[in-house]
């Protein structure tokens, strides 16, 4: 009975070797107790079986537990798994990586680590040979075992082996021993161009010394057939010393750039070590193309070059975010010219830059064009008041809220920030006039509840200086509830418009209130809901009276003269809503029909015209003011309030272009400068 009782202990044991730790020990002590029993109760002579059966049972019981107890360290209890391998890991990696990474180059001595990226160390070693001090590049011991890596890594140093430049890092060899791959390159004592950006240490001088050098190296790679693929400021190396102080100014020594790492570099020999659709490269600097996973050429490169630039000339990177955003701006979105951030920035640079870096890559300069530019163009020839027409424009920024931009839709001038101080505006202009010296009206509505002498009407000199201030919030004359419009007629009076009181005051250019009209009202002289003012050459006054759903014209005292109005349909009551109007130097008026999507020119004469076509984009706003102007060679503008576009037509209503500006329109006008004042000023 009990052998019986010892096996069947010994059979559940066997079963139950994977139970848990306490439910295993139970067993045994059970199976023991069996085991004494059977000295006890039968004596040693028949407990011998039994005792031979528990022998088996815990030499079979002790493998299993300590390999329960293994797996136990192995694999802890899930709450605290991640952890544990976490730092276990790391030690692990640490000590492995850094015996890994120190191991002899026959030849070499190491010296000491100086660099580590994300699949390589980099070591400062000595030649034994010549005693030259070289830089040997060390994969990681985790990517040994890759070996398309390893491949990619060798054919780097062979592509690298290629290139013999000035401003090109030296590749001199390559090998293994054993299951470590070196390669050994020139050492570069220096700092990256990131540094530089960072520490703001760069010049306008410095910005086109290093670009030339830079796009001399990518014009000897290219020459090879080779891309480079991961053009980036801090794969452009500055030599120590490189960089020196002479008459006041940075001077850059030519061979001090060096453009390296061509770890992902590739052309038609390394097409097959890249996986299809893969996306290699930062991503701050990767052209759409690549983002895209598409075939690239040497034009990629020139694009990141151009993201570079961006950077060096602003400070800031051209896109921000996440992977995927900077990936998905990249494909879609255009960053603001370098000079809506830097108004430094010359002109000729800007428009470079924004070439470069144009998402179709056949708009892109060649790397020659881009040379000759930085060699021979001229930086300062920025003056914006030789401009015959100019685009005046307020924008929702924190900074340069007042812009002026050229015809062709380039920045010129920047004035005044968000904020508190000299220069600077607490909103963004709702409405500027320009009189004929070039002084700015802006009018800035600002109630703060105890301060209402506060003016908020600003006549600015065209470099931004505040002349003087009228128009304290009120109701009385010279006081205004919300000021929306402002117009300035060919006497230089000032014209501004009360879109809460439906009034217009009239004002001499010093600011001192002369009369006003209007009212609310049905029309004929009174207005409902009325939100642009403009003046006709002649001195009349255009009201766009929004809620009546008609243009008045009144006389420069405010007597009614007539209106422009738009039915419905044959067949339908009313009028069309109306949202825009301006006039050119002929006499010519422009409606904004908003029923129609479109623009109607009324003649002097009082015939309708030609019309342009106003074609949205998907997402654009539609519901709000469309400002409109026309320049002196009859090209009319306009730019939808709380958009981001300014379109251009010419006189016949075709579209030429459209401009992006980067920031939300609180309102656009056209200063027209007259011939003779234009050809004074360039006397």
């Amino acid at each position: 009975m009990l052998i019986v009782l010892a096996v069947i202990a010994l059979v559940v044991t066997v079963l139950l070797l994977r139970a848990p730790t306490w439910l295993v020990l139970v067993l045994l002590a059970l199976s023991f107790l069996v085991g004494a029993g059977a000295v006890v109760v039968g004596g040693l002579a028949r407990s011998v079986s039994p005792l031979v059966i528990y022998a088996l049972a815990l030499g079979l019981l002790v493998p299993g537990g300590t390999a329960a107890l293994r797996s136990s360290r192995v694999a802890p209890p899930k709450r605290r798994r991640h952890r544990t391998q976490a730092a276990a890991g790391g030690r692990a990696k640490r000590r492995v990586q850094s015996s890994f990474d120190a191991m002899d180059i026959p030849g070499y001595e190491l010296l000491e680590k100086v660099g580590s990226g994300g699949m390589a160390s980099v070591y400062r070693a000595k030649r034994k040979s010549d005693n030259q001090i070289v830089a040997l590049k060390i994969p990681m011991e985790q990517y040994v075992a890759d070996a398309k890596f390893i491949r990619r890594f060798h054919r780097e140093a062979e592509v690298a082996q290629r290139l013999n430049h000035v401003n090109i890092v030296r590749t001199y060899e390559h090998g293994s021993i054993g299951v470590q791959h070196y390669m050994v390159m020139e050492y570069v004592d220096g700092r990256s161009l990131e540094g530089y950006i960072e520490g703001d240490e760069l010049s306008l001088d410095l910005d086109v010394d290093i670009m030339k050098r830079v796009v001399r190296a990518l014009q000897h790679i290219h020459s090879a057939g080779i891309i480079h693929r991961d053009i980036k400021p801090g794969n452009i190396m500055i030599l120590r010393g490189g960089v020196r102080e002479a008459d006041g100014q940075k001077r850059l020594q030519p061979e001090a750039v060096k453009l390296m790492d061509f770890g992902i570099a590739g052309g038609k020999v390394l097409s097959r070590l890249t996986m299809t659709g893969a996306r290699v490269g930062t991503p701050v600097y990767m052209s759409p193309e690549q983002a895209r996973g598409l075939k690239i050429d040497h034009r990629s490169d020139i694009y990141s070059l151009g993201l570079v630039f961006y950077e060096m000339l602003t400070g800031q990177t051209a896109f921000k975010g996440g992977y995927e955003a900077i990936v998905h701006q990249q494909i879609f979105q255009t960053p603001p010219p370098p000079r809506q951030i830097n108004l430094k920035v010359p002109k000729v640079l800007d428009q470079l830059v924004m070439r470069m870096i144009a998402k179709d890559a056949d708009e892109r300069p060649a790397l020659e064009e881009v040379y000759d530019t930085l060699e021979r163009a001229d930086f300062d020839d920025d003056e914006p008041l030789n401009l015959p027409s100019r685009i005046v424009l307020t924008v929702s920024a924190r900074q340069g809220v007042l812009r002026i931009l050229d015809p062709d839709g380039n920045l010129h001038t920047s004035l005044g920030d968000i904020g508190v101080g000299a220069g600077a505006f607490s909103a963004a202009p709702l409405s500027v006039a320009v009189d004929s010296h070039g002084n700015f009206f802006a009018a800035i509505f600002e109630y703060r509840l105890g301060q209402e002498d506060h003016r908020m009407i600003h006549k600015l000199a065209p470099d931004g200086t505040t002349l003087t201030s009228f128009g304290a919030y009120g109701m009385k004359p010279g006081e205004f509830l919300y000021p929306i419009s402002v117009a300035v007629a060919p006497d230089d009076s000032v014209y501004v418009l009360d879109s809460e009181t439906h009034l217009v005051q009239r004002f001499s250019n010093d600011g001192s209130f002369l009369d006003s009209f209007g009212g609310r009202g049905k029309g004929h002289g009174t207005f409902n809901d009325p939100r642009v003012l403009t003046l006709g050459p002649e001195g009349s006054v255009y009201v766009l009276d929004y809620g009546n759903r008609q243009v008045q014209r009144l006389a420069a005292d405010g007597s009614y003269q007539t209106r422009w109005a738009f039915k419905l349909g044959a067949e339908q009551a009313g009028m069309r809503l109306l949202d825009g109007v301006a006039l050119d130097n002929a006499g010519n008026l422009y409606i904004s029909d908003a029923a129609a999507g479109k623009v109607r020119k009324v003649t002097a004469e009082g015939k309708v015209g030609v019309s342009f076509a106003l074609e949205t984009r998907q997402g654009e706003v539609t519901d709000t003011i469309l400002d409109l102007g026309v320049d002196d060679a009859g090209h009319l503008y306009t730019a939808r309030r709380g958009g981001h576009l300014i379109r251009k037509f010419d006189p016949s209503g075709r579209l030429i272009e459209t401009f992006e500006t980067y920031a939300p329109v609180v309102q656009m006008a056209i200063d027209v400068r007259q011939p003779q004042e234009a050809a004074k000023v360039r006397g």
